[in-house]
């Protein structure tokens, strides 16, 4: 059965405020859960500061990262006189450079000699055309099925050969083949022959084929031009609308003929600073917040929910002696414990030595070969945990290209094809041989692999008779396969190989020319990376490495940020898990208080019952003895 509820008088019989005693006697009992959640309150206030905290350093971590890589600053800003010429930056050195654009590059483009009434009109009888590139006599055949208009363009497209074709309709009832370069420049030139049954045209070599509709040319600049002097000045040519390395510093693209243009480029640092000024930004309001919230404010005597937190107080004395100790161009560490930065001072100091402003800030590394070394090594990236010191670098597999010897020594080449792929079949090319002139028959084959983005490069083989392909870089990602369709098979020399050995003599990882220690190597150096070059196994030398300012950063505030490790990440669990244990206490006490409530009310309520009753008795007995004293008067 459930108990009654306890029912209380407050005073009826003593004129007391029982309910008012009660609830103060709770009050002084409740006064230890008062004090746990105020515990609590500067627990879960600690909680949010070290989320704050958190926050801020992932985004100050991204920017050190970024400000770290210095082979990505941008230190230079372009500049033309033309806005049919765009300049773009490329180096942190000041050049310009004056001229005239002749000529804009133009891709090779084809039209059919006359038209078709319907892309279902016959155009090849033979259901085979030829394309020939690059000055090609023999050229690459190509299937067309039964030789419609449609099928052509679709046959065209789908050779992948450096063109694409489509069926033009010029007027209702008339529809011509066009065919342009992939490429522009004088060598985008091709010819299309086996083409028939295109009626009406004219001009064409013989009737009824293609004819040019735009010849293929290089764009031409002219440099030191005379009005006065027809032999004053010199020529410079691309098969591109971009010149990439006329001047030092800077590459320009146009886009028409224009004289009298000047692109330039300069020194200017505003990108990188502004970078410098966010990173500080972010490093002073962590301070301030590790100030603000370890405070004890005298007035109110009262502290932040921080005060006496040994971890805080430790990551803002490193935070303020790395940037002080690195002595990094600009930066500086003020009396009131701020990062300050002077970009005046950076520009100076970058201006008279950009390498070593670039080592302050991003890493510094120098290489020392061994007194036997089998070839040298240079830093890449460090990881969060990588320490400053001098590595030793061995190598046990050097790393090796994938090369293949396509074109076996001899003559009677020509007309051989060789189907070239990609690991995984992301890139193909055929290629069919001209001529029994290797040098040229490679020069054509290179220029074939650019176009294609192929990754490999052709060269003569030592013999002089042969044609041998290598991947552009070593490593397995290079791999490729060679086919050869024409009764000879290709070789393979030698399979792409990543490198293999140690970094301070624990294996590291190898992908392509990298050696790179894994981040929980027991060492230092965990999570260099350093490219190495060898001609074979053995010892390659030792690898000196200074992280700079922006490197230090990042690794001291990814180290206390780490999910795992990270001791302001910790600090916060146990923040969390106080707060969570008070909890516990404070509805223990809620219990406790219920408890002692119901206790006190009830002795309150008997006491009460106690009193009316002996009230009661004495009203009963008064009564008694009035009438008694009534009664013997009487």
């Amino acid at each position: 059965m459930a108990s009654a509820p306890t029912v209380s008088f407050s005073g009826i019989a003593s004129g007391m405020d029982t309910a008012g005693i009660i609830k103060q006697l709770v009050a002084v009992q409740g006064n230890q859960q008062t004090l746990l959640k105020d515990q609590q309150a500067t627990r879960n206030s600690a909680v949010s500061a070290y989320s704050s905290m958190l926050s801020g350093i992932s985004t100050t971590v991204g920017q050190l990262k970024s400000l770290s890589n210095t082979s990505a600053w941008s230190t230079t800003a372009a500049t033309s006189s033309s806005a049919a010429v765009t300049a773009t930056a490329t180096g942190g050195v000041s050049s310009s450079l004056s001229f005239d654009v002749k000529a804009v590059a133009r891709a090779h483009t084809m039209i059919s000699d006359g038209s078709v009434a319907s892309t279902g009109a016959k155009v090849a009888s033979t259901g085979e055309i030829t394309l020939k590139t690059g000055g090609s006599t023999t050229g690459t055949k190509i299937n067309v099925g039964t030789g419609s208009l449609g099928e052509v363009v679709s046959a065209i497209n789908g050779a992948n050969a450096g063109v694409t074709a489509s069926a033009v309709q010029t007027s209702p009832g008339n529809y011509r083949l066009q065919v342009v370069s992939s490429s522009t420049g004088e060598a985008s030139k091709f010819e299309l022959d086996g083409l028939s049954g295109f009626a009406g045209g004219t001009g064409a070599t013989t009737a009824g084929k293609m004819k040019d509709l735009v010849v293929g040319a290089n764009a031409t600049i002219v440099v030191g031009a005379d009005p006065d002097d027809p032999d004053a000045g010199y020529e410079i040519s691309s098969a591109t609308n971009t010149f990439n390395d006329v001047a030092q510093g800077i590459s320009f693209s146009v886009s028409k003929v224009e004289s009298g243009v000047t692109v330039s480029s300069a020194v200017d640092t505003t990108k990188v600073t502004d970078q410098i000024s966010g990173v500080v930004t972010n490093l002073n309001n962590l301070l301030s917040s590790i100030q603000t919230n370890t405070a004890w404010d005298p007035a109110t005597k009262k502290g932040g929910p921080l005060l006496g937190d040994s971890t805080v107080r430790n990551l803002q004395q490193q935070v303020l002696s790395t940037v002080s100790s690195m002595n990094a161009p600009g930066l500086s560490v003020t009396q009131g414990g701020q990062v300050q930065f002077d970009k005046a001072a950076f520009d100076t100091a970058f201006k008279a030595d950009p390498a070593a402003t670039m080592a302050a800030w991003g890493a510094d590394s120098s290489f020392t070969a061994a007194s036997s070394s089998v070839g040298s090594a240079r830093f890449v990236s460090a990881g969060t945990a990588t320490q400053a010191g001098s590595y030793d670098v061995a190598v046990s597999t050097p790393a090796k290209p994938e090369q293949w010897q396509v074109i076996p020594p001899g003559t009677g080449v020509v007309g051989r094809t060789v189907a070239l792929m990609r690991a995984g079949g992301s890139s193909k090319l055929d290629f069919t041989l001209e001529s029994d002139d290797m040098a040229a028959e490679a020069a054509r084959l290179n220029t074939a692999l650019a176009q294609k983005n192929m990754g490999m490069t052709a060269s003569v083989d030592s013999g002089g008779t042969g044609i041998v392909v290598s991947a552009l870089n070593p490593g397995a990602a290079g791999a490729f396969t060679a086919t050869n369709n024409s009764g000879t098979a290709s070789t393979q020399i030698q399979a792409g190989t990543d490198v293999a050995g140690t970094i301070e003599g624990i294996a590291a990882t190898g992908r392509g020319n990298l050696l790179t220690l894994p981040v929980d190597a027991d060492s230092p150096a965990k999570g260099l990376s350093v490219a190495v070059t060898a001609s074979g196994a053995g010892n390659v030398g030792t690898l000196d490495y200074k992280p700079g300012v922006a490197q230090s950063l990042s690794q001291l505030l990814s180290q206390v940020s780490d999910s795992e490790s990270g001791s302001l990440v910790q600090a916060q669990t146990t923040a969390k898990n106080q707060a969570k244990d008070l909890q516990t206490q404070i509805d223990a006490w809620t219990d406790r208080l219920e408890a002692y409530r119901a206790t006190i009310t009830a002795k309150f309520t008997a006491m009460e019952t106690s009193l009316q009753s002996l009230k009661a008795q004495q009203t009963s007995l008064s009564s008694f003895f009035s009438a008694a004293e009534a009664n013997s008067k009487a």
